[in-house]
């Protein structure tokens, strides 16, 4: 699939969660809850659940121009004409094999039009279950892995084995302790490979692990082995961003050049989207001066070094790449265009239905999708075929 969160190739790997995207929009906008009940069989692709659902979407992903994948607080829906009709394809705990308490949310990982990863997360689930799907949903199988799913944050692959699942064990003042799963084939098996604590930090901080301090925003990776881990720090006056070249088993500090007059500026990273195995994008939120600002960073060596673009206003709060040069932005309203990695940008202002804007997903440089979200909380899919100067509302 197309670029996400990451990964190269002309498709790109999605992981979607209400928590992934209030980090995916970092300090700027807070989502709404779905509203599909839990539990019972999934409803009818017509029914009335299904139709509450699709106005509570919180994030979507076109595979090609007609199937894709959306999610809502509590189910996983999947299109097969573009995004006018949607289907119910969430997985069905197996009786006897999971807490009976309703979900309180789910993560997912979208690969292709064919295969995704959900956990589904329960309040006191000391284990959480993922559930992995090759066929669009029709089917789904299940591993448990010793976490606790409360605290699921993240779910990444970036093919059919590969892949990261990333846990919240606990939140403190300026500092988040968290561990790091992995899977080699598939979900079937997963292995914990990094854990770091409060009672770690207290004993000696390893220099090879990921600091107790700071808030961890996400993981991206770019192969099997080099990754990038982002997230915030109060008072550090330089970026949180710590890359592996194992897997994940250990991680250093990476640096990164500041804009000027952004010597004691917070600032907030993001993960990384790569295109190719050199061309990457970094967002990074900088507070400096009272002043709130969207940098991407672009790199093309593979994230050894990065350079930064020109600012966008923090207002912004969606954005959307086909490639490392080709990208546009919003801020619910305007419509923001590069045509070199964030270097520049120029405003389009669309005309109506443009509008209440919450995420923007392009498939190419014409074709996108836009998920608005207008009051009481319901949200509705708009469409462009010509780069976003005209939009379409899907009935």
């Amino acid at each position: 699939m197309r670029e996400a969160a990451g990964y190269g190739d002309v498709r790109r790997q999605r992981q979607v969660a209400p928590t992934w995207l209030a980090l995916a929009t970092l300090f700027l906008l807070a989502l709404g809850s779905g509203c599909l009940p839990p539990g019972g069989p999934p409803p009818s692709p017509t029914s009335p659940a299904l139709s509450a659902a699709a106005q509570q979407m919180q994030a979507l992903l076109m595979c090609d121009e007609r199937h894709g994948w959306a999610s809502t607080q509590r189910s996983v829906l999947r299109t097969t004409n573009g995004g006018v009709h949607w289907q119910d394809v969430t997985p069905q705990p197996e009786a006897g094999t999971a807490p009976q308490e309703p979900v309180e949310r789910i993560v997912a990982a979208y690969l292709d039009a064919q295969t995704a990863w959900v956990a589904l997360i329960f309040q006191d689930g000391a284990t959480t279950p993922i559930y992995h799907t090759s066929d669009g949903g029709q089917s789904w199988q299940r591993t448990d892995v010793p976490a606790p799913g409360i605290g699921v944050v993240q779910l990444t692959f970036i093919d059919a084995l590969h892949g990261w699942l990333l846990v919240n064990l606990g939140i403190a003042t300026n500092a988040e302790a968290v561990a790091i799963w992995r899977t080699s084939d598939g979900g079937n098996h997963w292995q914990r490979i990094m854990q770091v604590s409060a009672a770690q930090a207290r004993a000696a901080q390893s220099l090879t692990t990921l600091p107790y301090s700071g808030s961890k925003s996400g993981l991206a990776f770019i192969n099997t082995t080099t990754g990038w881990a982002t997230g915030s720090e109060p008072g550090l006056k330089r970026a949180w961003l710590y890359v592996t070249h194992d897997g994940g088993q250990s991680w250093q500090p990476q640096s990164l050049p500041l804009p000027t007059g952004s010597e004691k500026a917070q600032i907030a990273t993001l993960p990384p989207r790569f295109f190719s195995g050199r061309d990457g994008l970094l967002p990074v939120n900088i507070y400096a001066a009272g002043k709130a600002s969207l940098y991407f960073y672009i790199t093309h060596d593979g994230g050894k070094t990065w350079r930064y673009g020109v600012a966008l206003p923090a207002s912004v709060i969606a954005w959307s790449f086909v490639s490392a040069n080709v990208g546009y932005a919003t801020d619910r309203t305007t419509l923001y265009v590069t045509h070199d990695g964030g270097q520049h940008w120029s405003q389009q202002l669309p005309a109506s239905p443009f509008s209440d804007v919450i995420q923007l997903d392009f498939l190419t440089a014409t074709t996108g999708w836009a998920l608005c979200l207008a009051p009481p909380a319901k949200t509705h899919i708009l469409r462009t075929s010509d780069g976003g100067q005209s939009w379409q509302q899907l009935k």
